[in-house]
């Protein structure tokens, strides 16, 4: 590979990590900060965050984080996870040949069901609630769906599973279900 394309590369990951980062990281800790809220419970929701994804709701109200506050931080490390994991695999389909003919490959064997074609993005869903970010990042992409559409249904789901645990961590579910 040149140098020039080494660089590229770099460029490309450097900048789906920046936006991971930022979204993962930064944004939940300095709200906290603002918020004045313990850091070190942050932290402890962050790791917990990238570890069990919505089941870290517990772990931050449990550690005396506000519910809202909760809420809002995970989305925003889901989303930040699921936009790296894309954009890092985005790279490598931009700049390795072998990678770029896996995806196509996978693309067009994808596209032969006109129903998968069409309907196999929304799988997305039940997908993040089920298995995760880790999961529906790289699958999204190597079917060749949509980043944004991808992202818009990811979310939806992790928001739904993120917003339920929320309430039953409350105690609030019972009064839905009762």
């Amino acid at each position: 590979m040149e140098r020039a394309a080494v660089l590229a590369a770099l460029s490309l990951v450097c900048g789906a990590l920046g936006v991971c980062v930022f979204l993962a990281l930064v944004l939940p800790i300095v709200s906290a900060y603002l918020l004045g809220l313990s850091l070190i419970c942050v932290f402890a929701l962050i790791a917990s965050a990238f570890l069990i994804e919505y089941g870290a709701v517990p772990v931050g109200i449990g550690l005396g984080l506000p519910p809202l506050y909760v809420l809002c931080a995970v989305i925003c490390i889901e989303a930040g996870i699921f936009l790296g994991i894309y954009g890092i695999i985005d790279t490598f389909g931009q700049t390795s040949k072998r990678v770029a003919g896996f995806l196509e490959k996978t693309k067009t064997i994808a596209g032969r069901s006109k129903m998968f074609g069409r309907y196999g993005i929304l799988g997305l869903f039940p997908c993040e609630i089920l298995l995760g970010v880790y999961v529906c990042a790289p699958v999204s992409r190597l079917f060749g769906w949509q980043k944004g559409r991808s992202f818009a249904i990811t979310m939806a789901g992790y928001c739904i599973a993120a917003t339920m645990t929320t309430l039953a961590t409350l105690g609030l579910i019972r009064f839905f279900f009762t």
